[in-house]
């Protein structure tokens, strides 16, 4: 703002190196000392905020308590949801050995009827056991995203 307010100065024929030097002098001066409290008071919002979050975080014992409890039931978790993984892939693998065998151990039909008929069912069980699939997927989500935030709440800390 002072380098505005200089500018708009109407300049004299008279003035001297020594005056133009001394303005931008006192120009970089006040740009250096805004500069110089604008990184003090950002490091004192660091300090504030680090502050903020250490003492939400307790002391090293709770904290320590906490990764504990976290370790143990994300661990429990995800064996739960790998294993439920693994059985829903089984499940779904057998399903479609079991709908190609039964594509291809089907003999040939001499009627367009029969054919269609065989097409139809096999369309509909891979449409099921699909839907089927898609539901276990979205109901173990659902399940793991809900203990995730359980996990989450149980690891808050509390307000005082």
């Amino acid at each position: 703002m002072a380098a505005t307010a200089t500018s708009q100065k109407p300049k004299d024929k008279e003035a001297s190196p020594s005056q133009t030097i001394n303005e931008v002098l006192q120009e970089a001066m006040l740009s250096y000392e805004k500069a110089l409290k604008s990184g003090i008071q950002f490091q004192e919002e660091s300090v504030n905020l680090w502050k903020d979050l250490l003492a939400k975080l307790g002391t090293p014992k709770t904290l320590k308590q906490q990764f504990e409890l976290l370790n143990s039931e994300v661990y429990a978790e995800t064996r739960k949801s790998l294993e439920e993984i693994v059985s829903n892939f089984n499940r779904s693998s057998n399903q479609t050995i079991e709908l190609f065998q039964k594509a291809f151990s089907t003999p040939p039909t001499a009627s367009f009827k029969e054919t269609q008929d065989q097409l139809q069912e096999l369309v509909e069980n891979s449409l099921s056991n699909l839907r089927a699939n898609v539901q276990a997927a979205l109901s173990m989500n659902a399940r793991i995203i809900n203990s995730w935030k359980e996990i989450a709440s149980n690891l808050a800390p509390v307000e005082k």
